[in-house]
């Protein structure tokens, strides 16, 4: 009988431990981040980098894919907003890369600064993301 309460106490712990683990994980801000960026494409933003990135007149009125944007960072926790956008960015950079087709480096700023202002034009926070990875245009 003390075998199978010390076997059932043995699980249970075991259970607690994989619990407790699995539920740890999910609370690192960090690890939700990182699953909310792998989740979430933002394809209307890249467009509206890609295909106005680079003439920041004509990006900042052409409402109807800025709204498109918006609407998909509307939906990256304020907390993992500029990472997501510093991720989009890099393959916005890998993607150019990939086709050889490259802007000015001076536009290319542009773009990156553009990038750090997109929650403020989209009227949420932060208002500001400062690019970690500015240095690669």
């Amino acid at each position: 009988m003390a075998s199978a309460l010390l076997s059932k106490l043995v699980a249970i712990t075991v259970i607690y431990f994989m619990v407790a683990s699995t539920t740890a994980q999910f609370d690192n801000p960090r690890e939700r981040c990182r699953r909310e960026i792998q989740e979430t494409e933002l394809n209307s933003c890249k467009r509206f980098m890609m295909q106005k990135g680079c003439d920041m007149l004509m990006s900042f009125t052409n409402h109807g894919m800025r709204e498109r944007c918006c609407m998909e960072l509307q939906d990256v926790s304020p907390y993992c907003r500029c990472d997501a956008i510093e991720e989009m960015m890099r393959e916005i950079r890998e993607k150019m890369e990939e086709e050889r087709y490259r802007h000015g480096g001076y536009k290319c700023r542009r773009m990156m600064e553009m990038a750090e202002q997109l929650p403020s034009m989209c009227h949420m926070s932060p208002g500001y993301c400062h690019m970690r990875g500015r240095s690669m245009y």
